[in-house]
């Protein structure tokens, strides 16, 4: 898999991406939202297999300190074969040096965070309105 940083490499199909998040259990995203968020993060990284995207992941930080790193994600299809590893390897690569990093994972993937040496915290909260609070509760990311 070719990690890629730069989205001017591939042109990234913003459509395509809000279907990898979906198929990868992340939800469902709106393109033009999605854009966005990547547009203000400091560390966006896209992974492409034969020219087709595959797998994500974007990093917001003070650059100095902290890093909150989120919408980690491989198509199911491609799991099980060390591209999350290196998709993590990679990503780790350049948030680690800042000291702490943040994520908030699918509870299924907790293990595979943890082979990173992230830890859970027990004092994370989190603000959300209504409608997303109800989202996080039910798929299981809050008490």
């Amino acid at each position: 898999m070719e990690i890629v940083t730069d989205p001017s490499r591939y042109d990234v199909d913003w459509l395509q991406l809000a279907g990898l998040l979906e198929t990868a259990g992340l939800g469902q995203r709106d393109p033009q939202v999605l854009q966005r968020v990547y547009q203000h993060s400091q560390f966006c990284y896209w992974g492409y297999l034969d020219g087709r995207m595959i797998a994500t992941a974007h990093a917001i930080s003070d650059m100095t300190s902290v890093a909150y790193l989120a919408d980690v994600a491989l198509h199911p299809d491609f799991q099980g074969r060390g591209l999350g590893r290196q998709l993590m390897d990679r990503v780790m690569q350049d948030l680690a040096p800042l000291g702490k990093v943040f994520i908030y994972s699918v509870p299924d993937k907790l293990e595979f965070y943890k082979k990173y040496h992230f830890r859970e915290l027990t004092t994370g909260m989190v603000y959300a309105d209504s409608a997303a609070l109800e989202r996080l509760q039910h798929n299981g990311y809050v008490r």
